[in-house]
């Protein structure tokens, strides 16, 4: 069926099964016809026939096609058995080399002997065709095909369910290796089909042990021969699918539903640990595997049952119950999995207060009875923590009992028994409670968290000098580069040759190991500096700079790149001139000091002879020119060459050098006529030079030679021109003859060589990564294959002219801003394609300077033509011939490489009628066609007839490029599911599961959307995969971490402070967690796992809805509770993209904080915790989730320094204190809060990012930028960050409602407007900023505590820079955000929100309605728990009414109740008026206007009279007023809160209404007090200047014209 996509007609439905070749992943190019017809000599005519059929059938049937070229090849054998005949040798190569890799797999795989062979289903008198171990189980069990597997996990669980594992059960009468293929075929069979199951490891294990004892009493029932003995098959080739699969896949899909899209609590439904948990039990086999006649099935697997509801499957009230732990929304999580630490912070602490009360110092004080006692205390409270433990231990997980085994609830109870046994009642100590609450809390709150500090320091100097100990950053610079390029050959050799080439070159002298080195390394960094040139990085001029000459081993010289020798020769002869000695050695020495100049003047020394020498003709002619080198060859050696020769006239041979070599460059029309003899006077003008200027009795020298004697007439004459107008000379010579001018005329340093930043950072990481610790490379042959997976969704594919030309509000495109965003990248770009370059190259242009996946795909088939490289080098050493060559080089990349791109909606694309969705998926077919080794997987949804009735059925179907002129995909399998996939879990890991089964090889590279990889990092991935090889010292790592490069730092000074923050966390902090912490986890892309491990323990990441929202960490803690071993390499990098823009930041930092909250929760960190020894355990805390919660402890104690201040203050207990000497000469206190406003301002964040820069670039450089850093107000940012940290995170552990953020990946530093930012940072920031704010105005103008102090004024003065940050770090870091224009538009836009009536399919960004029932939606789903804390937090928003109504003058100093009683009456009449107002607008508003407004005047005089009233009568005082609304505005504002958490109490009081119009009045309230000083600032002309300078400093400093772009400028470069 043909469509409108590019599509091309498919056949029927085709099933991974025998007749379409499932076995074996055969090389792309296996089917060429071309390779194979050409190859036939004509002496076989019948073999190229044989080929053709081999080649038309390659698509639709490879397996077949692999059997005609075995065909072939035995019959060429057959025919010509000595290989005599011409080309018959290069034939059987090619044609060995596409069957040798796969024979011993496929011989072992068709063994089917003594099998009994199965009858069709209800055809008795069909015999079913077995050609292979898996036709017999596909018979069998009506499997869809697939391969390869492992049963190491399987038999740990049978170990741990004390069962013998069925596939060491080997029945008698087989081979012991064919059974063991039977079980693995059965292992993998069952986990290619098992779709979500996959996620489900010992619920797998479980089927394969059923299963594998089924085929085992199959095996042994057998008594006759194989003719004889049959077995009945399944009746087709879904029934397993449909019969063992789909049942429990409707299991998860029903406990997917009860989620409610992530709102409903975790404790409601299962998710896929707790049902895989419960094949932990021994009661799984009561679901007992059943088979009768041609039927099989599990009894029960329609409705797994927990353990106690065997005898009746149906679960109570329709929900199952937890298995083994339930995740609750509570902060007593982080108490529970990491009691060991809180009991040991605890108990020191308590210890600590013990030891500092005694006064005395005396060391006897320990041996004081009473002291003694004390601190025996301390195991009062271990017993007391203890017993709390044991008390969450049961409360946490009472909903899932009904799952635990007797033993389970019986060593919890004694745990709680034995806890409560050892407890003693503690003495009650009478003092003021709230006082030293006051006092004490924020200072234990900042004890609790200090651990985090310090780790922040150990980690920067243990990282740092681990780094040091790699050799990391060791060479920087180009400077570095270049005083050690000439040991980078032989590291690379040392590192990249495999061992058999190695010994040979061994064998060499050091002269040819030297110049054997510098071939082989010559041809990698050639193919290198060709990538960088093609991405556009350098100019032409640089590329021919770096490029190593390709020298053959046969040289003489070594030739090293250009930029090393560039003004070398010009340097040496100004040396020579003004050499004033007379002894030879001097002179050599000078020349000889600088390594470079001593090689540049040999090489155009030898280069000059060896040119002379092709070009003449005439014997003679040659001899003189021998002459002269003899001469000062011999001069040199009996060391009086500065006697014989002047080095006062080398300039001015130099510049005749200069005129002959640009003879030999031009161009002329006829050169037998011009040409020729332009040239003999060149050389003669030379030798004329020489003789005279340079020599100092060259004459005479030369007269005494019989050549020069007898030569008549004129010398040089004879040129060979035929040879200069051969092509071969002119590829070969004029290559040297550029050269040698370059290196004579060439006067200026190339230290700048290249220019481009990127292309520098590559160089320098390439060379400095040859000198780290990395494993050699193995034999291309023997490398691991591997396969890189990308998740894609609906991200930017590539980009259209449409979308680059697109005007933004400013008049900007996409376009033009990148062509000042990479000045020089345009320009390079412009140079390659000759300054004609078209709109589609334009548009590729663009696109691989975006995070796009034409940029990913680029980078990561990098991979491939690393391994073409590999192969030709590895073959280049070895007798064989140029076909074997190419064969290998294109077979092995393909057996040892696959790319698979997951793109779930493609087949959704492809039937869209929606133009960008057309364009979408056009632009991944362009994908395939232009990258023939890349596949894409898709889930393919289409309406069948089952039965007579229509019905869905979801496939997952993999496609591949077709023939380059056809511009359509060709599908490879296709694997019937049994639901849509993606609706029980997460999008992304669903997305990834689906298309694991499509991967080979024994490693997986997983790899993000916003990835990009170079062609230097891919040659080394044979050396990284070498890390999977097991070590004497240490296991065998099953995650391999990489450290990557943040490629977006340099649009945007947010995107520096995110890259740096990001580089550092990749580089120092991963190389610090895996070695010597081992708590190294799996933290997103591009990290490569042991593929057999973990596709047999649940997968590469996990699904489970909103608890694993961060799906890719849980890989990694899956990997260690399951035996893994986790490393970090830094001598591989892959590069990152990362967001621009200050909203996109955020939602990313929020996204990163919903996930920690709900790792929080988890089983995987209760375990961990648990389960890891104390210093581990401490390491892991500190590093996941304990730095999150310590992110809003920290802003936590600032609430707890404040409200306690200002409790103090209230209540007149402050004077008391200050009345107290000890107290008040107690800066203790004061000062153990200065690291908590460090942390607060993020300088702790700081700390890595120096020491990595310092590593990399160098101390300068780390200081610079740090200073540049806190000038652009980087402090402004982390402070701001925080915030958004310690918002989601707690929220989402009490509410929970986390979901996937997508932050948008593009090029986001446009202006936001003020009602978007207000959107965003309303509650997260503003809210709380105005608190602290009200907090801080309250206790200056009541509190006079430590005034004196300096400690206080900077804990002080860190709090209000922590309210501005939170307040205007949005509007300091919007692009034009002090621009007057867009101020007066955002103004209106707002306005224009805000007062936008809601509704349904009203959406936030449109109506402040929308986004404020949209805002408070958590608590609409949250629980009783949630609902009570948050009114808890509530409260405290009275304490301001409560404290300052007995301040206020009009009070007169009375402490009466009637006073606090008066004021709550006040807020009632408030109510109460905006209650009639409201009422009165709906019913007198329209028909009765002027009563309305009669109404509301009669109201205002009425409050305005008694205002007055209150001045005269009771000395209501103006600073009342202001007090007032310090007191009253809080109140109203934790009422609304308690009445959002309320939702359905106030709906049913009818006050939710007059709530909503309060609520707006707050957020205009607050709306205003924001845009005041934003208005004011955009008033004043140089704000909006200065702003753009601290945004944009790094892009100024690259030449970025951002002033243009933000004022819109029109004047734009033109594409061409």
């Amino acid at each position: 069926m043909a469509s409108s996509s590019g599509t091309k007609p498919s056949p029927p439905v085709r099933r991974m099964s025998k007749a379409h070749g499932m076995m074996f992943d055969l090389p792309s190019n296996m089917g060429d016809s071309a390779a194979d017809i050409d190859l036939v000599p004509s002496s076989l005519p019948s073999i190229a026939l044989i080929l053709r059929v081999a080649n038309e059938i390659q698509d639709d049937n490879p397996r077949v096609a692999h059997l005609c070229r075995v065909h072939a090849f035995k019959e060429v054998n057959r025919m010509d058995p000595t290989s005599s005949g011409r080309g018959v040798r290069q034939l059987k190569t090619y044609l060995s080399n596409k069957i040798e890799e796969i024979n011993v797999a496929f011989r072992a795989i068709c063994n089917v002997e003594n099998l009994p062979m199965p009858l069709a289903h209800l055809i008795s008198d069909v015999k079913l065709y077995v050609n292979d171990m898996f036709d017999w189980l596909l018979s069998l069990y009506g499997f869809q095909d697939l391969s390869d597997g492992i049963f190491k996990n399987y038999e740990s669980w049978c170990d741990y369910m004390h069962r013998g594992p069925n596939n060491k059960r080997y029945p008698p009468g087989y081979a012991v290796q064919q059974i063991q293929l039977i079980y693995i075929a059965l292992y993998l069979l069952i986990w290619g089909e098992a779709s979500n199951i996959r996620f489900m490891p010992e619920c797998i294990c479980y089927i394969f042990h059923n299963m594998a004892s089924d085929v085992y009493e199959t095996l042994s029932c057998k008594v006759h021969p194989v003719s004889e003995t049959n077995q009945t098959t399944a009746p087709d080739q879904e029934y397993f699918l449909r019969t063992v699969i789909t049942p429990i896949y409707k299991v998860l899909l029903e406990e997917a539903k009860k989620n409610k899209g992530g709102k409903a609590s975790h404790s409601r439904w299962s998710n896929y640990d707790d049902l895989n948990e419960f094949f932990w039990s021994e009661n799984c086999f009561m679901l007992r595997w059943v088979r009768e006649g041609t039927k099989y099935y599990f009894q029960h697997l329609d409705e797994i049952p927990v353990p106690n509801e065997i005898a009746n499957p149906c679960s109570i009230q329709g929900r199952k119950h937890k298995t083994n732990f339930v995740e609750g929304r509570t902060f007593l999580h982080l108490y529970r999995s990491f009691h060991r630490m809180w009991i040991f912070l605890i108990m020191a602490f308590q210890a600590m207060v013990i030891i500092a009360w005694r006064r005395s110092g005396s060391v006897y004080t320990v041996f004081d009875e009473g002291f003694l006692r004390r601190l025996l205390s301390i195991f009062i409270t271990s017993a007391v923590l203890n017993l709390f433990e044991a008390v969450l231990d049961v409360a946490l997980t009472f909903n899932a009992w009904r799952s635990f085994q007797f033993s389970q609830i019986l060593r919890y109870l004694m745990k709680l028994i034995m806890g409560a046994i050892w407890v003693v009642i503690l003495p009650i100590v009478a003092h003021n409670i709230g006082a030293i609450m006051a006092i004490w809390a924020p200072i234990i709150l900042v004890y609790f968290m200090d651990a985090q500090i310090w780790y922040a320091i150990f980690s920067t100097l243990f990282g740092g000098v681990l780094g040091a100990f790699r050799h990391v950053g060791e060479i920087r610079t180009l400077g570095m580069l270049r005083s050690r390029f000439e040991d980078v050959p032989p590291a690379f050799r040392e590192y990249f040759l495999p061992s058999a080439h190695h010994d040979s070159v061994t064998k060499l002298s050091d002269k040819s190991i030297k110049q054997k080195d510098m071939s082989i390394f010559s041809q990698m960094w050639n193919e290198f500096i060709h990538s960088i040139r093609e991405e556009d990085l350098i100019s032409n001029t640089d590329q021919e700079l770096l490029l190593v000459p390709c020298s053959s081993s046969d040289d003489s010289v070594i030739q090293w790149p250009l930029f090393l020798l560039a003004s070398k020769i010009p340097a040496a002869l100004n040396i020579a001139k003004y050499f004033k000695g007379k002894e030879d050695a001097k002179l050599i020495k000078l020349i000889e000091s600088d390594f470079y100049m001593h090689s540049a003047v040999v090489e155009c020394y030898k280069t000059i002879k060896c040119l002379m020498d092709d070009l003449l003709a005439d014997e003679d002619d040659k001899k003189i020119v021998w002459k002269i080198y003899d001469e000062v060859s011999n001069s040199i050696r009996e060391r009086k060459f500065l006697k014989e020769f002047k080095m006062s006239g080398m300039p001015l041979l130099s510049v005749k050098l200069e005129k002959w070599l640009k003879i030999l460059m031009s161009d002329y029309g006829d050169d037998e006529i011009y040409k020729a003899p332009q040239i003999t006077k060149a050389l003669q003008s030379i030798m004329d030079t020489i003789t005279h200027d340079v020599m100092i009795n060259g004459q005479k020298a030369l007269q005494g030679d019989s050549v020069y004697r007898n030569s008549k007439g004129q010398s040089f004459e004879n040129i060979n021109i035929q040879d200069i107008q051969h092509k071969s000379w002119k590829d070969k010579a004029m290559n040297s003859v550029s050269r040698l001018y370059f290196l004579l005329t060439f006067k200026e340093s190339a230290a700048d060589v290249p220019r481009n930043s990127e292309a520098r950072r590559r160089i320098t990481f390439f060379a400095n990564s040859l000198f780290m610790n990395m494993p050699t490379a193995p034999k291309v042959g023997d490398m691991r294959s591997f396969s890189v997976l990308t998740p894609y969704y609906s991200e930017l594919v590539r980009y259209t002219d449409d979308e680059l030309n697109r005007e933004n509000e400013d008049g900007i495109s996409t376009l033009f801003y990148l062509q000042k965003i990479y000045p020089d990248e345009w320009t390079n770009f412009r140079e390659r394609m000759h300054k004609k370059e078209s709109k589609e190259d334009i548009c590729d242009w663009a696109t691989y300077r975006g995070q796009t996946l034409f940029r990913s795909v680029r980078g990561m088939m990098y991979y491939r033509k690393a391994i073409e490289l590999q192969c030709a080098l590895e073959f280049s050493n070895q007798n064989a011939s140029s076909e074997e060559d190419s064969v290998r080089v294109q077979a092995l990349p393909d057996l040892k490489f696959t790319y698979v791109v997951s793109c779930q909606i493609y087949g959704a694309l492809k039937h869209s009628d929606n133009s960008e969705d057309q364009s979408c998926q056009r632009s991944i077919l362009n994908l395939m066609l232009m990258h023939p080794s890349l596949r894409v997987a898709y889930i393919d949804e289409r309406e069948e007839t089952v039965d007579g009735k229509s019905e869905k059925s979801y496939y997952s179907v993999l496609v591949k490029g077709g023939d380059k002129f056809d511009g359509y995909e060709r599908e490879i399998y296709r694997i019937k599911l049994p639901g849509p996939p993606t609706k029980i879990g997460e999008g992304k890991p669903e997305n990834q599961n689906h298309a694991l089964i499509f991967t080979r090889g024994e490693a997986l590279q997983t790899i993000d959307m916003n990835q990009d990889n170079y062609f230097e990092e891919a040659f080394k991935m044979r050396n990284v995969l070498e890390e999977f090889k097991p070590r004497p010292w240490r296991r065998k790592p099953t995650i391999l971490g990489l450290r990557e490069h943040i490629f977006t730092g340099s649009v945007s000074s947010l995107a520096w402070f995110m890259s740096n923050q990001e580089t550092s966390f990749v580089t120092i902090g991963q190389r610090f967690l895996a070695s010597p912490l081992r708590v190294r986890f799996h933290y997103g892309h591009p990290d490569i796992f042991d593929r057999i491990f973990h596709i047999t323990r649940g997968g590469i990441s996990k699904a489970s809805k909103t608890i694993n929202l961060s799906e890719d960490i849980f890989a990694g803690f899956n990997s260690t509770l399951r035996g893994g071993y986790i490393t970090h390499h830094d001598y591989i990098q892959v590069g990152k993209g990362r967001d621009v823009g200050m909203n996109q930041i955020s939602s990313f930092e929020a996204k990163v904080a919903n996930g920690n909250g709900e790792q929080t929760l988890s089983r995987d960190v209760y375990r961990l915790g648990c389960r890891f020894d104390f210093f581990r355990m401490l390491s892991f805390y500190f590093t996941t989730v304990g730095f999150y919660f310590n992110s809003m402890v920290t802003v936590l104690t600032v609430y707890l320094f404040l409200y306690g201040r200002l409790y103090l203050v209230m209540s007149g207990m402050e004077k008391d204190i200050l009345e107290n000497s000890i107290m008040n000469q107690n800066k203790s206190l004061e000062a153990a809060l200065v690291p908590q406003s460090l942390f607060q301002m993020g300088l702790l964040l700081v700390l890595p990012m120096l020491m990595e820069i310092s590593l990399e670039k160098g101390f300068r450089t780390a200081l610079a930028d740090f200073i540049i850093m806190q000038l652009q107000l980087a402090s402004v940012f982390f402070t701001f960050q925080l915030g958004t940290k310690a918002h989601y995170f707690g929220r989402t552990i009490l509410h929970g409602g986390s979901k996937y953020r997508a932050t948008g990946r593009g090029f986001v530093v446009f202006h936001a407007k003020f009602a978007e930012n207000y959107r965003l940072y309303s509650r997260s920031h503003f809210v709380k900023g105005f608190e602290l704010a009200i907090l801080l105005l309250i206790y200056e103008v009541y509190g006079v505590s430590y005034r004196s102090s300096s400690l206080y004024l900077f804990i002080t003065c860190s709090i209000w820079f922590l309210v501005g940050s939170w307040l205007f770090a949005p509007f300091v870091f919007n692009p034009s955000g002090f621009d007057w224009q867009k101020t007066v538009d955002d103004w209106t836009d707002w306005k224009r929100w805000m007062g936008f009536r809601g509704g349904i399919g009203i959406q936030p960004e449109k109506s402040w309605e929308s986004w404020w029932e949209r805002e408070h939606e958590h608590l609409k789903y949250t629980n009783i728990r949630g609902v009570v804390l948050e009114i808890i937090l509530a409260l405290r928003f009275f304490v301001y009414q409560y404290g300052i109504v007995y301040h206020l003058n009009i009070a007169h100093h009375s402490r009466s109740w009637q006073v606090y009683g008066l004021s709550w009456g006040f807020i009632g009449a408030v109510f109460l008026l905006s209650k009639i107002i409201s009422v009165c607008r709906q019913k007198l508003g329209k028909k009765l206007q002027l009563v309305y407004r009669m109404l509301k005047a009669f109201i205002f005089l009425a409050c305005l009279g008694i205002t007055i009233i209150l001045f005269k009568a009771d000395d209501l005082t103006i600073s009342d007023l202001f007090a007032a609304s310090l007191a009253f505005l809080p109140t109203g504002w934790g009422l609304l809160l308690i009445g959002q958490a309320c939702r359905p109490l106030s709906k049913g009081l009818m006050w939710w209404n007059s709530m909503k119009e309060m609520s707006r009045a707050y957020d205009y309230i607050m709306a205003l007090l924001l845009f005041m000083p934003v208005a004011v600032l955009s008033w004043l002309p140089f704000v909006s200047e200065f702003q753009t300078r601290i945004l944009f400093n790094q892009a100024f400093s690259r030449g970025l014209q951002i002033s243009i772009i933000l004022a819109g400028g029109k004047d734009k470069a033109s594409p061409k």
